[in-house]
């Protein structure tokens, strides 16, 4: 039955959208990291000027060793990472500027780690990301269709009433990918998303990439080890090997690339599996001329396709004959002329898609907070212990300091039970929410990347649910607590209790939000109570005259002293009446209850003041709390990827949008050639566990190929342009590199060859 479904499902497609083609030039990616035994920053390259293009209807495929850069490429052309990065990256010819939103609105990253929200069904899910990425314009009929037609398609439609956290792996990943293609995007980044996955999940996943491919859009994907059923499914492969493009071009031509080098794969043999082991120089491979015939490689197809691009511009019948096209070459002068018309970098589209704004931020706000109940419904376990320790600790806490409040004679373990209830109020606010943002960082990143909403209503909307809860639980605590232990005396005084146990629980959580914001699990959960711990001191046993002039700061700043002398205020302060001493008590020195404020040196403190002081705290901690997620949510984009120029047009052409910068340093000053030579980038070596078998890779030096005839350095731009007929616009470019299937146009250094062949037996 679900077989049937998916086959059932193929016949379906999601609308078109226009091509949109990416293209980036000399992509490098460097860290630095601070080296405690040097005490200094080290920089270390993980790119080495990457250079190529992701074009639209093509299912492409970047592949390398673990810790080769696959994933990190990955992440730059979805403008995740950028801070490090330099290099430029272009999008229909355009320069794509840092977070770019005009490009994230056509783009959706869905990382290795799905990320769900475990306790939504498949259909609240949905239902919640339509309403998010679509608004409320459209008719909730056409949202469910468009929900069922989706969850059709990748075959989800038995699963709407599952919650997500009972979902296989390979529906997970499904999930993630239909929650995404909600809008529509014409570009999917996604970071191995076989990882995980039994052989049929994969091929079910790999066919549903593909045939969105198939549709018009531009899909990369990082793969680590495909089965050679699932590579033959890539249109493209990009491999990347400690940084440096090890091999670009047609899945169907690698085979055949490595057989011209001299490395042959047995019939037997997975050919990403022979690949993978020819990049870790097994059988004796020099990774360093692989590379180097790769970058020939590409400049043979780039002399040729600045050619193809001037014999189309001048309709020149006998060179495009030359080519083996003459037969075709009107018809395709004319395809390539409204190529040329159309505007590819528009992209409007009648369409559900596009005809719909976002959710507002009202919206956004109250649709969160909706999924939140949802969720905190579902989930409610946690809820439910929260109130029952409240409860608990209440009720011990009561019957163990019964009847204290009104006795002269039992004042100061009155004062034990207010500190004891400070420190329960503190620990409870704090910790139930210390690890909030940590637990689902992972699905906040990816809904905040993929614009799903802003920052801003997905914090109210969490305080929204977290703030009453943490009222209700401390009025559970009062309520029991006060009036066992007798110290209720008038609602004045009750309520002023009540409110400085709530605002201070409520501070405590403001610092639990920002502590687990801020630092790591491990971190927030050994350094919450220590801040608590703290701030505690100043304010029980210590007095204001007693504390070290080096510390007294901390007794101004601290919310638990503003809030512990809230509470001795509102219980022995205002002018209350003595207290009661027993009869067979013979002195009850604190039976004036000024002589114990006097003791304690709370007799003069402003309530007003104290309470200001915590709100103000609160507010504060909400601020930082914003700022240092916000910072997480963008400090992977805070840098922008280096462009050209605004004032500078490049408009890419067949002939320029793929030829790199001058690698021979022709036609450049002496002290630049020198310099390039010195940034030659060099590959390392294997590990030394498999020494015996993979032999030492020597640093790589590749030597500097010649440019291709037809084409000439400008040293003032550093590009490589076409001579007088070599121009072209952007559309018209892209649409004769797909007019000529042979042909395979877009990456720098990309292979090329005439067979249309298959893999080749060794």
């Amino acid at each position: 039955m679900y077989h049937n479904s998916l086959l059932e499902a193929q016949d379906y497609r999601f609308p078109k959208r226009p091509p949109v083609d990416i293209v980036f030039r000399d992509i490098r990616y460097n860290v630095k990291r601070f080296n405690i035994s040097k005490a200094k920053f080290e920089s270390k390259d993980i790119l080495h000027g990457l250079n190529g293009s992701f074009k639209s209807g093509e299912l492409t495929a970047i592949m390398g060793p673990s810790g080769a850069g696959k994933s990190t490429l990955l992440n730059i052309m979805a403008g995740y990472v950028s801070s490090g990065v330099s290099g430029m990256v272009q999008v229909n010819g355009k320069n794509r500027s840092h977070n770019s939103e005009s490009f994230r609105k056509l783009s959706c990253y869905i990382q290795q780690h799905d990320a769900l929200r475990p306790w939504l069904t498949v259909n609240e899910a949905m239902t919640c990301a339509t309403h998010l990425k679509l608004g409320f314009g459209i008719p909730m009929a056409e949202k469910r269709k468009l929900i069922e037609k989706i969850l059709f398609m990748l075959g989800l439609e038995q699963k709407g009433n599952t919650p997500t956290v009972g979902l296989s792996g390979g529906q997970k990943k499904r999930l993630a990918i239909a929650l995404e293609m909600i809008s529509n995007p014409p570009i999917l980044f996604l970071d191995e998303p076989t990882t995980g996955l039994d052989s049929s999940s994969c091929t079910q996943c790999i066919s549903l990439l593909k045939r969105l491919a198939e549709d018009g859009r531009t899909i990369v994907c990082t793969i680590h080890t495909p089965s050679a059923l699932l590579f033959e499914m890539f249109d493209q492969l990009y491999t990347v090997v400690q940084g440096h493009c090890f091999y670009q071009g047609p899945t169907k031509e690698m085979l055949p690339f490595l057989g011209d080098l001299g490395y042959h794969c047995p019939s037997y043999h997975n050919p990403a599996d022979f690949m993978m082991e020819i990049a870790v120089g097994e059988y004796g491979a020099d990774v360093g001329k692989v590379i180097k015939a790769a970058l020939k490689k590409y400049y043979e197809i780039s002399s040729r396709c600045i050619k193809l691009d001037s014999a189309f511009d001048d309709n020149d019948t006998p060179s495009l004959q030359s080519y083996g096209i003459g037969a075709k070459a009107e018809e395709m002068c004319k395809l390539r002329k409204e190529a040329e018309a159309t505007d590819t970098s528009s992209y409007e589209e009648n369409s559900i898609f596009t005809k719909t704004k976002p959710a507002s931020l009202v919206m956004q706000f109250l649709l969160l907070v909706y999924r939140n109940l949802l969720m905190t419904r579902r989930n409610y376990f946690l809820l439910f212990c929260r109130i029952l320790a409240h409860a608990t600790i209440a009720t011990i806490f009561g019957y163990l300091y019964i009847g204290v409040g009104p006795n002269a004679n039992q004042v100061l373990a009155n004062y034990v039970y207010l500190y004891g209830s400070m420190l329960v109020m503190v620990y409870t606010g704090k910790m139930a929410v210390v690890l909030s943002f940590q637990i689902e960082m992972e699905s906040l990143m990816r809904e905040h990347f993929n614009r799903w909403y802003k920052l801003g209503p997905y914090f109210l909307s969490v305080l929204v649910l977290e703030i009453p809860v943490q009222i209700f639980c401390s009025l559970i605590y009062v309520v029991i607590s006060y009036h066992l232990t007798g110290n209720y005396v008038n609602f004045e005084r009750f309520c002023l209790f009540a409110m400085f146990c709530i605002t201070g629980s409520i501070c405590a959580q403001a610092w639990g939000f920002f502590v687990g914001a801020t630092l790591s699990v491990k971190l927030a959960v050994f350094i919450g109570p220590i801040v608590a711990v703290l701030f505690s001191v100043f304010g029980f046993c210590t007095r204001y005259a007693d504390i070290t002039p080096l510390f007294k700061w901390m007794w101004h700043i601290s919310y638990y002293r503003a809030s512990f002398h809230g509470l001795l205020n509102s219980v022995y302060g205002m002018n209350r009446e003595d207290l009661h001493c027993p009869e067979q008590q013979i002195y009850c020195h604190f039976k004036n209850p000024v002589l114990f404020q006097k003791d304690m040196d709370i007799e003069h403190v402003d309530m007003q003041s104290n309470f200001i002081l915590i709100v103000l705290i609160i507010i504060t901690m909400y601020i930082s709390t914003i700022l240092v997620l916000w910072y997480k949510l963008n400090k992977r984009s805070s840098q922008s990827v280096s462009t050209m120029a605004e004032s500078e047009s490049y408009e890419l052409s067949c002939s320029s949008a793929l030829i790199p910068e001058n690698p021979t340093g022709e036609d450049q000053p002496p002290q630049e050639q020198q310099q390039q030579q010195q940034q030659t980038p060099s590959i390392g070596t294997t590990d030394s566990s498999s020494a015996s078998r993979r032999p030492k890779l020597q640093p790589l030096h590749i030597p500097a190929e010649p440019a291709p005839e037809s084409a000439s350095w400008n040293a003032a731009s550093g590009l490589a342009t076409a001579n007088a007929n070599g121009g072209g616009s952007t559309a018209s470019s892209l649409a004769a590199a797909r007019l000529f299937k042979p042909v395979t146009v877009g990456f720098k250094n990309l292979s090329y060859s005439v067979r249309n062949g298959i893999f080749r037996k060794g």
